[in-house]
């Protein structure tokens, strides 16, 4: 086509207005949503959340103290803290890509999927709403994590709250969008995922060599704004046009996203929605695992020839060698973790024996999958000519020998970071107690977790609601204090030194508390269902005698 003056008339794009209707369409659809929102039920979810919220700050500020930091912790701080700032930003950065690399981080709605994307429009401009929303919120949840470190910084740390938040939320904002730019760039690019598990790793492991004064790592300079008010180095500020460079690279590239890998996200994280709202654990993890693509080695890391004579330790034994690199490197990570906030435990903060216990209990999980796997099959079990409870109790002697080498890799890494003779010696009790109590609190889940009989649903559905919503609370939170009682040694033992008492001594006494506890649950995984079927028993006999003869 030509003009009168004898041009050529541009071409229109006819995927331009697609994109313009579709965004009217999504905000009419919007609009609808907000009609349909009840507001006082919103603005109560709002308030429960921001209640919470502030509790837990509250409760985390008054654990910390507001003791000043000595000397010798505000120069470690000073010349660690942007380093190991800088560590968590390279995670972050790893598991964007990670989540990239299967189609992630966006999850889209199955409909968006199933006709926005197979639609003639432009997949970028359809994509660049949904990102722009969901780079909004990291940065929202980022600024938020990012004051209430401010907040509890500035307890101990020299300096007002304000700087303090300020700073730290920049920092947690700028964290929350790398990773969010991480995972566009892997999954408009379509990295390769062995590529992209090499990528993460460097970032890591450089990262981690700056933390030990080895090499130093470009997200130093990401770390380093957290403490500008203790310390600032005008070349840091190259950190924010460094990330928006990341994330303005990701959303140039939204248009090559897999669309068979963002159907499979959307029904994975739509099932693992519902598995959260029904608090099932086991189903969420699985569920993650599918989501993350964790498949069992199809051959083992090396074969057993022999394995004991017991079916079940065999069985055992080949799961835990077909288990995937990926989960290993979870587990040695999350143990390392749970090691270091033990260590902070003994020296500063007491409430960090919290994250240690989390941190333990995590790994507790994939340590008993074999008896997690039993548990998902309880019809299998009912067909075998052992007990319930019996083959239950068969699966704890491998999960406890792979907790015992759990426990080297915990020991390994406080040792590394004391280097003491003390040290050493409270860590060697201290570490299998954190590791076998963190199992227990897992068998007591899973377990827990198992389908119950007919006649037992029924005695639960007759219990007040009052009553019943107790039972969920106490099941939700009991494992977690279970894995809490494995850092009784660490804390006997401040407490010991705190008094001038003997520290190993103290670390015993604490120990004897994890025993007991490892005991009772042996003993509760063995005798459940026996004292179950008693318990129904007791009940029915008491119904049959008041009825009238």
């Amino acid at each position: 086509m030509t003009d009168p003056a004898g041009e050529r008339a541009p071409v229109p794009d006819p995927f331009a207005v697609d994109v313009r209707v579709l965004r009217d369409l999504r905000r009419q659809r919007r609009r609808r949503r907000l009609a349909d929102i009840e507001w006082f039920e919103a603005a109560y979810r709002v308030y429960l959340v921001g209640f919470l919220a502030a509790f837990t700050v509250l409760t985390v500020s008054s654990a910390i103290g507001d003791e000043a930091a000595t000397a010798s912790q505000l120069a470690w701080v000073r010349e660690h803290g942007p380093a190991a700032v800088g560590l968590v930003a390279a995670v972050a950065a790893a598991l964007g890509l990670r989540s990239g690399s299967r189609g992630g981080p966006l999850a889209l709605e199955a409909a968006e999927v199933r006709y926005v994307l197979l639609a003639p429009v432009r997949r970028r401009g359809a994509l660049l709403g949904p990102a722009g929303r969901q780079v909004r919120y990291l940065v929202f949840v980022g600024v938020a994590a990012g004051a209430a470190c401010g907040q509890l910084a500035s307890l101990r740390l020299p300096g007002t709250l304000l700087p303090w938040a300020a700073a730290c939320a920049a920092t947690g904002a700028l964290v929350a969008a790398l990773f969010a730019g991480c995972g566009y760039v892997a999954a408009g690019s379509r990295l390769p995922r062995p590529l992209v598990t090499l990528l993460g790793a460097v970032l890591v492991g450089w990262a981690a060599l700056d933390l030990a004064e080895v090499a130093p790592a470009p997200t130093t300079a990401l770390g380093g704004i957290a403490l500008w008010p203790l310390r600032f180095h005008a070349v840091e500020v190259l950190a924010f046009p460094a990330v928006a460079a990341v994330v303005l690279a990701g959303l140039r590239q939204l248009g090559g996203v897999s669309l068979e890998a963002a159907e499979r996200r959307t029904e994975l994280v739509g099932q693992l929605r519902f598995a959260v709202t029904l608090q099932d654990l086991r189903t969420v993890l699985l569920l993650r695992r599918q989501l993350a693509q964790e498949r069992p080695r199809t051959s083992p890391w090396w074969t057993l020839r022999r394995a004991g004579h017991h079916a079940v330790w065999r069985r055992d034994w080949r799961g835990y060698l077909r288990f995937p690199a990926m989960r290993l490197a979870r587990m040695v990570v999350l143990t390392a973790l749970a090691a270091a906030c033990l260590v902070v435990a003994y020296h500063d903060a007491r409430i960090a024996v919290v994250g240690a216990a989390l941190a333990a209990y995590l790994v507790g999980l994939d340590a008993i999958e074999p008896l997690a796997q039993e548990v998902d099959q309880a019809d299998w079990a009912d067909s075998a000519p052992v007990e319930r409870g019996v083959l239950l109790a068969r699966h704890l002697p491998a999960a406890a020998v792979v907790t015992a080498l759990i426990a080297l890799i915990g020991a390994a890494t406080a040792v590394a970071i004391e280097r003491t003779a003390l040290a050493a010696a409270v860590i060697a009790v201290a570490a299998p107690c954190a590791a076998l109590a963190a199992t227990a609190a897992a068998v007591v889940t899973i377990v827990s977790g198992m389908p119950e009989s007919t006649s037992s649903m029924t005695n639960q559905e007759i219990l007040p609601p009052e009553i019943a919503g107790m039972r969920v609370v106490v099941r939700t939170v009991w494992p977690l204090v279970l894995a809490t009682v494995g850092t009784t040694p660490v804390l006997a033992a401040r407490a010991a030194a705190d008094a001038d008492r003997p520290i190993v001594a103290g670390a015993l006494q604490g120990a004897m508390a994890t025993a007991l506890v490892a005991a009772l649950v042996v003993a509760w995984v063995r005798h459940r269902e026996p004292a179950k079927a008693w318990w129904r028993r007791t009940l029915e006999a008491s119904q049959d005698a008041r009825k009238p003869t």
